[in-house]
């Protein structure tokens, strides 16, 4: 089983992923955790964020969650895929997979949730390539559970009940 949990910088894709890992593997211990920022980092942060390094890292992450996955482990992975084209190919070659977007307004994010000052600093021209601001940010076509993340993590984590109740309508296979 694939959950990949996608949205733009300071969505609550990290917050909501470690969380949803961590209950879990309590449950289904073959399970393991991938973010998008380590993940980066495995490969020493060789890439920068350009839509063509974006994609770059999209190839590589939804060929190894396709081969981790064929292993029988479920995985939670929180990242942003830029491109459909990457969403798309997931649900077509990866089994038992599961999408879910977090959508926070843009004001939100750049108000209340700029961590990293992402956001602060594209918007003063300091850095580029920032999904949301000048890289346009294109909606998932066909996620299978949206979550409107206005509000406190406590809201963000009720919606990990709603998930596993997805998941079991569905029939999606746990391992």
């Amino acid at each position: 089983m694939v959950i990949w949990i996608t949205g733009i910088s300071g969505t609550g894709k990290s917050t909501l992923g470690n969380y949803f890992f961590n209950r879990f593997k309590k449950k289904y211990p073959s399970t393991v955790f991938f973010d998008g920022d380590q993940f980066r980092s495995i490969f020493f942060n060789d890439i920068n964020y350009t839509l063509k390094d974006r994609d770059t890292n999209a190839v590589r992450l939804t060929n190894l969650v396709k081969y981790i996955a064929s292993q029988k482990v479920n995985i939670v992975i929180s990242a942003n895929l830029t491109s459909q084209r990457f969403r798309d190919w997931c649900r077509k070659n990866v089994r038992n997979y599961f999408e879910v977007f977090i959508d926070t307004p843009m004001e939100t994010l750049i108000k209340n949730r700029d961590y990293k000052n992402i956001y602060k600093n594209a918007i003063k021209g300091k850095i580029k390539n920032v999904v949301g601001i000048d890289i346009k940010f294109k909606l998932p076509k066909n996620p299978d559970f949206i979550i409107n993340n206005n509000s406190s993590k406590k809201e963000l984590f009720l919606n990990y009940e709603k998930i596993i109740k997805n998941f079991k309508k569905r029939n999606i296979k746990i391992y």
